[in-house]
């Protein structure tokens, strides 16, 4: 008997940090026509901040990057009616959108107003990229030409179940002319790319927003872009790689860091992690209620200012006067303490609505009023 309580002793620790598998629910799902989209905060690190997380692989792992700072905005995921008409149509077999945070360039034109599509293909089985829309522009023209980039097949980003160990990958492309004024005329895009996703590591995953159990995901992309025209054909090679710390019901990766490889060199372009670090308010007589939102009166976003007594999952939600559901905001495993989240509400006509905190089996309301 006590051979056996020493064993479970050891046992116990490992369990406790066990490992986790995702599915689709633990990632956005197609929204509704609500005036507004399903949202999840994140923050853009500041430019230049560096990161050590991406060279520690293997089970069983915890990773800190506590000490990251930067701006909070929100990852909006839309549905197919929010984006512009002619994507609609390219991708009509898509559950959803997502805005291209940091905006986005190819084969050297910059891209505005662009958005990824997004599927959830056989039964579930994965989450893909079907592509990407947006506005071109290619010096020396100041025209922008939409593009709407139809991969041949679909970029796969996940497969499900997300399990530490799985190994997947995929081949897409796309090749587009686009009519464009002289002395440019018609140019040909392409993309060529291969994919390879590795779930090489598990642990624990701590940020400024809270401490997380992941699993992480890399990928290593090999792309090269192409721009063909009469006079000439330009080969743009490159080679994304993605390290992706994925935890449950996020949505959004806990961190993310994106960046290029050259010569066997990892060099990081961009990071962001889930959520925000905790926003001390106590200096404001003003924020001593359970619940204030503030500026209120407002015009375009608000800020929902809130105090936790323990550690709990919050959700938000917008209610016009009519009692329908127009809003809903989550955000999960939050510490105790006060916290202070914005909310992007730009899209509301004026009026008033209530905006209802849950915290636990506690509820707060406080009425809102817009003045566009």
């Amino acid at each position: 008997m006590k051979k056996l309580f020493t064993i479970s002793l050891l046992v116990l620790p490992f369990l406790m940090q066990a490992q986790i598998t995702l599915t689709r629910a633990d990632f956005p799902r197609p929204t509704s026509s609500s005036p507004l989209p399903d949202s999840v905060l994140y923050t853009n690190v500041v430019a230049g901040a560096s990161t050590n997380a991406q060279n520690n692989n293997g089970a069983n792992q915890t990773w800190s990057e506590t000490a990251l700072t930067g701006t909070t905005a929100f990852q909006s995921f839309v549905p197919m009616n929010s984006t512009p008409l002619i994507f609609q149509l390219a991708f009509l077999s898509c559950d959803y959108a997502q805005p291209l945070l940091n905006g986005g360039s190819i084969v050297g034109g910059g891209l505005t107003d662009a958005f990824e599509y997004y599927n959830y293909a056989a039964s579930d089985s994965r989450l893909e990229i079907k592509g990407f829309g947006g506005n071109i522009t290619i010096p020396p023209s100041t025209t922008g030409v939409p593009l709407p980039a139809v991969y041949s097949s679909a970029d796969v980003i996940y497969r499900f179940p997300i399990a530490f160990g799985n190994t997947d990958s995929s081949i897409s492309a796309f090749d587009i002319s686009l009519p464009l004024p002289a002395p440019i005329g018609t140019v040909q895009v392409k993309r060529n790319q291969k994919r390879v996703n590795v779930v090489d590591a598990w642990g624990t995953m701590d940020t400024p927003a809270g401490s997380f159990s992941v699993l992480r995901v890399v990928s290593n992309i090999k792309r090269v872009d192409s721009l063909i025209t009469s006079l000439f054909p330009i080969g743009f090679p490159s080679n994304p790689i993605e390290y992706k710390w994925l935890g449950s019901a996020k949505k959004v990766p806990v961190l993310q860091v994106n960046g290029n490889e050259v010569a066997g060199n990892f060099t990081p372009t961009t990071t962001t992690f889930w959520g925000q670090g905790t926003v001390g308010i106590n200096a404001d007589p003003m924020y001593n209620s359970s619940l204030v939102i503030y500026p209120n009166p407002t015009k375009n976003n608000c800020s929902v200012h809130f105090e936790l007594q323990t550690s709990s999952d919050v959700s938000i939600f917008i209610t016009n006067m009519l009692g329908k559901q127009i809003g809903e905001f989550h955000f999960a495993n939050m510490k105790a303490g006060q916290h202070n989240e914005m909310l992007p509400i730009s899209a509301l006509a004026s009026g008033n609505y209530a905006v209802t905190c849950k915290i636990g089996n506690s509820v707060l309301t406080q009425k809102l009023m817009i003045n566009n």
